[in-house]
């Protein structure tokens, strides 16, 4: 494709020309913007035009010996060009000097030359310009001017030798029809310009206040965003320290299970070298304890929240380990769970675990004499915000277990499993449970606590 043309000498004439017209002032101004570009323009127009007619009418005033139309003409003609030239000349000074140049231009030709060598028409747009250019007020004095004007020529006639004569009637009428015509077109149009400055006044007021709203919203919107990034900021320390506490926390269970471990390990090798049944038994005992709390800490690592345990699922461990540690002989002691699934805190889990160690080591050991048969019952429900776990046997059952329990009088118990009972009471006590005892049909012992 071809470039664009090249501009000609003609164009190029006119933008210098359309840029040096421009206002400086910024459209966005509103109608100082146009006062400006119409002032501009008039000067424009007025020094080409004038130019044009200044040396025919020079000419003329010359062959007619009028001397003051020649001078009032030159000083005209270069007052416009003075001001069309000077563009550091202000705005209100331009309008004020070629308002006056109108008026007197206008006022000298009516004085000099009469009401038909071209002074009303030279008076007629002066009110108009100055509502234009400076408002309403000013225009209304302006037609007060020519009016002042008309006067002053009617009666320089008389007082004055002038090279014009009219009859004052036909002088008043002429002045009259001017006046009328003159107003007709200056007010309307003067109001005009009134109500456009202003809607460009509320124009310009809307775009300020919108400005301010934007600006208002866009630092509304920084400080949100600030907010927010300081958040996220809060939110990533939060997430990589709750990470860290995490993986301390799977460290902390590992080891202290690790621990437990190896003190079972420990007392189940003292267990194989020791020779006496009763010390044997303790030691067994002993081991399963460690063992039930070793696999609390167990189970807590294996998941990912350290805040509650799953019962369900570390009492069935349990129990799986208490039978392979006991293991009875000819399988003639069976075990049977029903549990709901409840998760209860670490600080509750230990007892409750420690508390079915016990009970189950104790039905073993006297629920079931002289190799009987039968079964044991663990049992975990919650009924109105409250956990029941109840240990449940049906062998010949235990007289003495309200004693136990210093629900009764206390008689003498046996050596063996008293610490057993105390660690129970102790438990107990540490979970607030209610116990629920019955030794019918064998033992049931059945704690009662909050979640």
């Amino acid at each position: 494709m071809e470039k664009g043309k090249k501009s000609g000498p003609l164009d190029r004439i006119f933008k210098s020309i359309q840029g040096y017209l421009t206002p400086k002032a910024p459209i966005s101004s509103g109608l100082s913007f146009w006062r400006e570009l119409i002032l501009t323009s008039i000067l424009f127009t007025m020094t080409i035009l004038g130019t044009i007619v200044y040396f025919p009418s020079v000419y003329l005033a010359w062959t007619e010996g009028k001397t003051e139309v020649l001078w009032i003409d030159s000083f005209s003609l270069g007052l416009v060009y003075l001001l069309l030239l000077v563009k550091k000349i202000n705005f209100s000074i331009k309008a004020t000097l070629i308002l006056t140049m109108n008026y007197c231009l206008g006022l000298s030709l009516l004085v000099f030359v009469g009401p038909e060598g071209g002074g009303l028409l030279w008076l007629f747009p002066f009110p108009v310009l100055a509502g234009v250019l400076f408002g309403l007020t000013p225009s209304l004095f302006g037609l007060l001017a020519n009016m002042i004007a008309v006067f002053i020529a009617s009666k320089a006639q008389f007082y004055m030798s002038l090279p014009w004569a009219m009859a004052p009637e036909r002088l008043y009428v002429v002045g009259l029809n001017f006046l009328i015509a003159n107003t007709i077109v200056c007010v309307p149009l003067t109001i005009l310009m009134r109500g456009l400055q202003e809607s460009v006044q509320r124009r310009h007021e809307y775009l300020t206040n919108l400005r301010l709203r934007k600006a208002h919203i866009y630092r509304s919107k920084r400080t949100l965003e600030k907010e927010i990034a300081a958040r996220i900021e809060i939110e990533r320390t939060l997430e990589e320290n709750l990470r860290e506490k995490e993986v301390l926390l799977h460290e902390i269970h590992h080891r202290v299970k690790n621990n437990l471990q190896i003190v079972s390990g420990m007392l189940n090798l003292q267990n194989m070298y020791s020779s006496e049944s009763t010390t044997s038994e303790i030691l067994s005992k002993a081991q399963n304890r460690i063992t039930a709390m070793a696999m609390i800490h167990d189970h807590l690592y294996k998941q990912d929240k350290f805040a509650s345990v799953d019962m369900k699922t570390y009492l069935e461990s349990l129990l799986r380990h208490l039978v392979t540690s006991y293991f009875p002989s000819g399988n003639r002691i069976g075990f049977e769970a029903d549990m709901d699934p409840v998760k209860l805190s670490m600080e509750k889990a230990i007892p409750c675990g420690l508390i079915v160690t016990e009970l189950i080591s104790n039905s073993l050991k006297h629920a079931f004499p002289s190799e009987a048969k039968g079964n044991i019952f663990v049992q975990l429900k919650v009924k109105d915000t409250k956990v029941h776990l109840t240990v449940r046997d049906d062998g010949v059952g235990m007289p003495s277990i309200q004693e136990w329990f210093g629900q009764t009088s206390s008689k003498k118990q046996d050596q063996d499993s008293s610490l057993g009972l105390m660690i129970i009471r102790s438990l107990c006590s540490q979970l607030k449970a209610e116990l629920d005892l019955k030794n019918v049909g064998g033992t049931s012992v059945c704690l009662i606590f909050k979640t």
